[in-house]
């Protein structure tokens, strides 16, 4: 693997590994506890990573087109954690198939998106970024959520 990606991969593993670690001992009721002032629960940030990253990871800079419903990923249907889990892992191991392919060239290889209406120009290396900041917003969520649920 390319020295220079090496570290996108390693950073996306750690999200992954905090995320399971945070979420492995919760029950069905903890994943779905919303705070009454917030709309998402933990099991919605679940399913809403898992399509983000296959959004900006294996679509966008990987070049595979994948089914997503975003607005679906936020439905407040009650959630159980065992699919969710699994379903987040593939798509933590789609993800990692697509940055261990990758070498310095394809890192800054330019990309066209659509945004709000029209289209910006990112390179690849700014969507892999874009999705690990988004991971990792998302997982101090998680735990900030984990923490309120266990008191509530």
């Amino acid at each position: 693997m390319d020295p220079l990606v090496t570290p996108y991969l390693e950073h996306l593993d750690r999200l992954h590994e905090d995320i399971y670690e945070a979420v492995e001992p919760m029950s069905d009721a903890a994943i779905n506890w919303r705070h009454p002032q917030l709309s998402n629960s933990i099991g919605v940030l679940l399913r809403h990573i898992a399509g983000s990253e296959r959004y900006w990871i294996v679509q966008t800079v990987g070049g595979m087109a994948v089914p997503r419903d975003r607005d679906a990923e936020f439905g407040r249907e009650r959630l159980t954690k065992t699919p969710l889990a699994a379903d987040l892992r593939r798509a933590h191991q789609e993800a990692r198939r697509v940055v261990e392919r990758l070498g310095a060239s394809d890192l800054v290889r330019t990309l066209q998106l659509p945004y709000r209406g029209s289209t910006r120009t990112v390179t690849a290396q700014w969507a892999l970024l874009q999705s690990l900041q988004h991971t990792a917003y998302h997982l101090g969520q998680i735990q900030l959520f984990s923490k309120m649920a266990g008191s509530a």
